[in-house]
């Protein structure tokens, strides 16, 4: 990874965001007011910009220490590694946390790990009782817990820190297709949602507590109404509690309190901003601004917790550079307001930083370089 993000990225991002709904913000031509600049903005300026591209990921050479300086420590977690192999097979979702980014990966039967901090990559889920059969959903909670929903051991596989197994959440009598996981922040409950197939009423969430009871009876089932759900595919908690359900076969999302509560919705199908098309997965950052990640459309659309569009980031291509997309599947933010988006197609992590409004200004004013 560029030593310019690993330098940045304990940096602290500033206060809050607003912005405004800008469908012109799809082109990406330079305007005639635009600063020289080799960063890539969204919104362009003249436009206030928002998010910055910061850095990408394909693989361990973008993280990985030199051989010779990766000491002996830890090489049991930390083994040496080709740093011009390719560790992508079919890369699914994302979670990341104090510097560490985690992407599950189905073909490769495992969770690749790049730590930022440690300027290691590694990977879990392959040891004894931990080891995963098909690795979906991922979250995180505030303790470092690690949480895996793995549809085939009908499960929500929970790991430590270092990425050592710790116990199972659900079984087959209370999960049928567990594809993705949420979490409170202090982990007192855990989200699974199911996703039972065509021929399934098994369209719900599940919540457990953190000792892994199931809390009550499951959430929704197959349908259309409020509390239901048809194909959901992700889930995503926000920092207050509220829980996100992306319920991709009825194009919407749904909001839900700690206790599966319904409270609202928004979304439809369509082509035009605001709408979706295929949804594929969907993060709450630390501001509440939610982030759904569309395969059709190949982007990100950025929408307030009141399901307000803000802004779109990214475009299709099958060409790989900063913002483009092809295939992507997984979307995240962490502590400090950076987005991070997996494509299966091109085998990256792309990140973007959240700038602040006097950073989006500073940018303006031809001063860009504002942190460390």
């Amino acid at each position: 990874m560029c030593i310019k993000w690993l330098k940045r990225y304990c940096a602290k991002t500033c206060g809050g965001i607003i912005f405004l709904l800008l469908s012109a913000c799809v082109t990406v031509t330079p305007q005639e007011n635009e600063p020289e600049t080799s960063e890539i903005y969204w919104p362009r300026p003249p436009e206030l910009p928002r998010y910055v591209w910061e850095s990408v990921i394909h693989g361990v050479k973008d993280i990985q220490l030199n051989k010779k300086d990766q000491g002996k420590a830890l090489s049991f977690l930390f083994p040496e590694t080709d740093e011009d192999k390719p560790v992508f097979i079919k890369p699914v979702r994302i979670a990341a946390q104090g510097g560490r980014i985690f992407v599950t990966d189905t073909m490769a039967r495992a969770i690749h790990v790049f730590d930022a901090g440690r300027r290691r990559y590694y990977q879990f889920g392959f040891r004894r009782e931990g080891a995963v059969d098909k690795p979906l959903g991922i979250a995180l909670d505030q303790k470092g817990l690690i949480y895996v929903a793995d549809s085939k051991k009908k499960s929500i596989i929970v790991y430590d820190q270092l990425g050592l197994w710790v116990k199972l959440i659900g079984d087959e009598k209370t999960l049928t297709n567990p594809v993705a996981v949420g979490v409170s922040p202090t982990g007192d409950r855990v989200y699974a949602l199911d996703n039972g197939g065509p021929s399934s009423q098994a369209h719900r969430m599940v919540i457990f507590d953190q000792e892994g009871k199931q809390q009550d009876a499951p959430v929704g089932r197959r349908g259309q109404n409020d509390g239901e759900f048809n194909y959901p595919t992700d889930i995503s908690v926000g920092t207050d509690g509220r829980v996100y359900v992306l319920d991709s076969g009825n194009f919407r999302i749904q909001v839900f309190d700690r206790d599966g509560r319904f409270l609202k919705k928004w979304g439809k199908i369509g082509q035009g901003l605001g709408q979706f098309a295929r949804p594929r997965a969907i993060a709450v950052d630390k501001d509440n601004l939610v982030y759904v990640l569309d395969g059709a459309f190949a982007n990100l659309q950025v929408f307030n917790d009141q399901g307000q569009l803000l802004l779109p980031i990214g475009e299709r291509s099958k060409a790989d550079g900063p913002g483009t997309f092809a295939a992507p599947s997984g979307v995240a933010t962490d502590e400090t307001g950076r987005v991070y988006v997996i494509d299966q197609w091109l085998k990256k992590v792309e990140i973007l930083r959240k700038l602040s409004e006097t950073e989006g200004q500073k940018i303006l004013d031809g001063k860009p370089h504002l942190q460390p």
